[in-house]
């Protein structure tokens, strides 16, 4: 039996939270469109799983180890951008969190952290919309090598065969910074390579470009996408994957991807 049902690669811009971004929203319709339909997928699949692990490349990062949170709740708002309601509440899974932290061995950490960051909230804020009421696993991305984070995301699947705890392993990446002028990052026009370039490979399922992605484009695209997607990836390994991109689009000058990777039943 296969306990990781279900993978997506969600964006995490707060302006897609409908009250914050209001009519500005409808510059990214494709990405709103494409997250509510990743939330309806989740919510036609609420009864075959039992946790969604969601990896932000925000919150609690480590040089040294992938953070875990273990807390059994979770809080989280958008007070930094001057919305502080509502406030949002999560249960956690303490037990698959200090059961991967002891797998994993030195490339984890147990974070006490119980604070969401917008790389946790807004990936989940339309699964939660339908009504979701499953616990999170949130884990922050740890700066290793992408080969190194893979193996982490590994531990992940190993980790639900263990526990027997059915998964939905969500990747929270914005990718390029600066596709644009008026980008956070400023304009670099190795932005968009970058962003041709990850798409073309989530969409060919090319896992060996990925872990191998040219670390100077990385750097010059200002992306912070490769880390949680090389997690997601390993706990993908092994796994037929029906993997499909739903949505690319750059409207703000931050490149946004949603794409999905429905696992096939009972193939390994």
């Amino acid at each position: 039996m296969n306990y990781v049902k279900y993978g997506a690669i969600l964006p995490h811009p707060p302006i897609l939270i409908p009250f914050i971004g209001r009519e500005t929203i409808k510059l990214a319709k494709a990405s709103q469109d494409a997250l509510k339909a990743v939330a309806k997928k989740l919510k036609s699949l609420e009864k075959e799983l039992d946790l969604i692990v969601i990896i932000t490349p925000h919150g609690a990062v480590s040089n040294a180890a992938v953070p875990v949170y273990a807390s059994p709740v979770f809080e989280g708002n958008f007070s930094a951008f001057g919305v502080p309601k509502p406030n949002f509440g999560f249960k956690g899974c303490p037990e698959f969190a200090i059961e991967l932290v002891k797998e994993a061995g030195l490339a984890a950490s147990r974070s006490p952290e119980t604070i969401l960051d917008h790389g946790v909230l807004v990936p989940l804020y339309y699964p939660y919309e339908e009504k979701i009421s499953l616990p999170i696993l949130p884990i922050a991305i740890g700066f290793l090598s992408l080969k190194e984070l893979y193996e982490f995301g590994k531990m992940i699947q190993l980790v639900a065969k263990k526990l027997g705890k059915r998964i939905a392993v969500i990747g929270s990446a914005d990718m390029s910074h600066c596709l644009t002028r008026g980008a956070p990052s400023g304009y670099n026009p190795r932005g968009a390579e970058f962003d041709k370039k990850l798409v073309d490979c989530i969409r060919q399922y090319n896992i060996d470009e990925i872990l191998n992605f040219p670390n100077d484009l990385a750097q010059a695209a200002g992306q912070d996408a490769l880390w949680s997607i090389a997690i997601l990836l390993g706990a993908l390994d092994g796994l037929k994957c029906k993997h499909e991109v739903l949505s690319y689009e750059g409207p703000f000058g931050v490149g946004y991807m949603v794409a999905t990777f429905q696992v096939m039943t009972n193939v390994k």
